[in-house]
């Protein structure tokens, strides 16, 4: 009998180590449980920024920060409406060990954000790839500080336009051989979910905002033809089609916070896919480093 006991007691043990090992985050779709075979290609490799909690499954802190990381990632993930990678690395594997040490990794839970360096055609056409620069993140460990932090490290390709009758013409009749997409809104503060979308479209679509509503239809000549500003008394997405030479408007929801269906909008009108982000053929690649199941919108 007491053999049977110690037998349990070692059974228990054994199960109690186990499930201490195991990466946390496996089952989340949410969030990538990255290696050191696979964290160059989620966090250098695309223009994204990213978040990253380097942990030990028996660390308590850890623990403390589990349920905030889920629901970080979740509120990120959930219509993809940043341009932000939420993962994870269990310093606890042997494997894993040296890419924590590159790191410098010393203690249990370190929150590093690693943003991208502006988009140089140049370097582009040249193949080089330049990594991405790393800073510990030392705010407010909340769902909010969190993702208010990670919108001001969002690299910003969005032209502010000041008027329409100069600024939105010159901006619009550049020969880029891209599509464009102009925000009206109130704000002058470009939303780090427009910044987001110019991310996923970067190189294919530009992106221009002008902070002032048009409370009446003006019309502004591009290339000697009349060209119609749809009145805007609210936040309002257009797209110039440069064919036609006519704005469309995006009328799918009543508010501008749903990423993936703008996204879609814009594929579908420009004809052009994103090159970043879930919707990309690229981001489609990245899905196997994320949990298999189903994902379960802040507002430009």
């Amino acid at each position: 009998m007491y053999l049977t006991y110690l037998l349990s007691l070692f059974h228990i043990c054994v199960l109690v180590t186990a499930r201490a090992q195991a990466d946390e985050y496996t089952n989340d779709p949410n969030i990538y449980e990255l290696t050191a075979s696979n964290f160059d290609k989620v966090i250098h490799g695309s223009n994204y920024t990213s978040i990253v909690k380097f942990y030990a499954p028996w660390c308590g802190y850890c623990q403390q920060l589990k349920p905030v990381w889920r629901k970080l990632g979740k509120a990120i993930g959930k219509d993809s409406k940043l341009s932000v990678n939420v993962a994870a690395v269990n310093c606890d594997k042997d494997y894993n060990k040296p890419l924590c040490a590159r790191h410098q990794i010393s203690g249990f839970p370190t929150v590093m954000v690693f943003r991208p360096p502006k988009y140089d055609q140049t370097k582009a056409n040249s193949g080089k790839k330049s990594r991405h620069a790393s800073e510990a993140y030392n705010g407010q460990r909340t769902v909010k500080a969190m993702s208010q932090f990670l919108g001001s490290r969002l690299k910003n390709y969005v032209k502010k336009v000041h008027n329409l009758d100069n600024d939105l013409v010159k901006w619009i009749s550049e020969e880029s051989g891209r599509g464009k997409v102009l925000l009206i809104a109130k704000s002058n503060s470009i939303s780090p979910l427009l910044k987001s979308l110019a991310i996923d479209f970067l190189t294919k679509v530009d992106f221009a905002m002008y902070g002032k509503y048009n409370e009446g239809i003006k019309t502004i000549e591009i290339d000697g033809k009349q060209v119609d500003i749809p009145k805007a008394d609210s936040s309002t997405l257009l797209y110039f089609d440069k064919q036609k030479d006519k704005f469309i408007v995006y009328d799918s929801t009543e508010k501008l916070d749903d990423k993936s269906q703008i996204s879609n909008w814009i594929t579908a009108v420009s004809k052009i896919d994103p090159v970043e982000g879930p919707l990309s053929k690229r981001g489609k690649k990245l899905l196997k480093y994320k949990s298999k199941k189903k994902i379960e919108h802040d507002e430009l």
